[in-house]
């Protein structure tokens, strides 16, 4: 999400030569290849980066039958907003910084402007539905798959958008200042209401249930590990109790209080089992939520406060690096999926395998040859000789009818 580029910045416009005043259009800067190439190859790196490393967060959950959970459908919402910030606005902001001008047309600067806010809001929203369900996920546990279904899940994807659009729609409606006569500068609203509304919508409200939600998060893992701990103990205790009840005493009664126990212990080591993978999966995206704040924050508060005044406006440069900043959260996680989560590292290395073999089909035919022998050398080396064990006999055998027997003189102990 962009407020100031090139141009719109506080600093004094460019002076116009006299043939071009008439149109409007400024001077073109002379551009600096020294600059503009290493800067150029730096971008063009982090947006493939991004664009590949959210295309595989996405084949992760689709082509892993596993993975097909509500949680992880709003990873791919999440994944979808990045991949959609990748391909459209990240090049846009790329040729803008190398160019040092704007070259796409004054129509075009507007709809980028709100793709861009689009993409960016449908991000922290995805964020905030993935902390109400990792609450949900963490409080109740059981009831957890009744609760957050497919078909909700669906449906708060579609809300995300929906608000997303809302609030990215505003300029392209008229919600901004009076454009500017240079189309070589594209000037993003800074209109101060839809700055403040952009900003509450988009960040600040987000960000307050993100955090109340992971607060709620932390206060209830840590009351639920310490109670589940205190059913293991008592576990523990009863399973005592009743083996010295077994061993004294072995009437219906103990065997009643037995199952009893043991009904105990399943529902115990269920709950345990589902608390312990919502937890962790509240980890993974705890660290998501965390770097997302850390990326963003700090063009959120440059966005109202520069909006109202430009003496407080931050300096160009330092506006640059936190409004890459913020674009720059978009391939952190690619990388933090696969670093917290062993399902999804291996569902990355599967895909990378797998297109790797279909790129290589000599080598895959040698990869395989290895791997079938290597299966058959460790076989041997098992002690299993299940490979040159002849067939087994077969009986014609019609339902209902008794198996025929074996012809004298036939058979593993029988002579020839």
């Amino acid at each position: 999400m962009s407020l100031w580029t090139n141009g719109s910045t506080s600093d004094p416009p460019p002076l116009q030569e006299p043939g071009n005043c008439s149109k409007g259009t400024a001077a073109p800067a002379p551009l600096y290849l020294g600059r503009a190439v290493p800067v150029g190859v730096v971008l063009a790196f982090f947006i493939m980066f991004a664009i590949v490393g959210n295309i595989l967060v996405i084949l992760s959950v689709v082509c892993n039958r596993h993975l097909r959970i509500p949680t992880n459908y709003f990873i791919i919402n999440l994944a979808i907003a990045d991949l959609l910030l990748g391909t459209t606005v990240l090049p846009v902001s790329a040729t803008l910084e190398v160019l040092d001008r704007w070259v796409f047309g004054r129509i075009f600067c507007d709809i980028w402007a709100a793709v861009d806010v689009l993409c960016c809001t449908a991000s922290i929203m995805s964020l905030c539905v993935i902390s109400i369900d990792r609450y949900i996920g963490v409080r109740y546990p059981l009831q957890y798959p009744t609760i957050v279904t497919e078909g909700r899940a669906l449906l708060a994807m579609l809300g995300v958008w929906i608000l997303s659009i809302v609030i990215s729609i505003g300029p392209l409606l008229g919600w901004k200042q009076p454009p500017s006569q240079d189309d070589s500068v594209c000037l993003i609203t800074e209109e101060p209401f839809y700055a403040l509304f952009s900003s509450l919508g988009s960040f600040y409200i987000p960000l307050g249930v993100i955090l109340a939600m992971y607060c709620r998060v932390y206060v209830v893992a840590k009351r639920t590990t310490k109670n589940l701990e205190a059913g293991v103990m008592k576990e523990r205790q009863q399973d005592s109790n009743e083996l010295t009840m077994r061993i004294h005493c072995r009437n219906q009664q103990a065997q009643e209080a037995g199952g009893g126990a043991s009904v105990a212990r399943s529902t115990l080591s269920d709950k345990l089992l589902k608390f312990s993978r919502e937890k962790k999966a509240a980890k993974t995206l705890g660290v998501v939520v965390g770097m997302f704040i850390l990326c963003w924050l700090p063009f959120f508060m440059a966005l109202p406060i520069g909006s109202i005044s430009s003496s407080l406006r931050p300096p160009e440069t330092f506006f640059k690096v936190i409004f890459w900043l913020g674009y720059f959260n978009s391939c952190l996680n690619p990388i933090i999926y696969p670093c917290y989560s062993r399902e999804f590292k291996q569902a990355f290395i599967r895909i990378l395998h797998c297109r790797w073999k279909r790129k290589h089909p000599v080598l895959k035919a040698y990869y395989n040859y290895g791997h079938h022998h290597n299966s058959n050398n460790s076989s041997f080396q098992n002690g299993s000789s299940s490979r040159l064990r002849p067939p087994p006999l077969k009986q014609d055998r019609l339902p209902g009818s008794m198996p025929r027997p074996l012809a004298q003189g036939s058979g593993i102990n029988g002579r020839s």
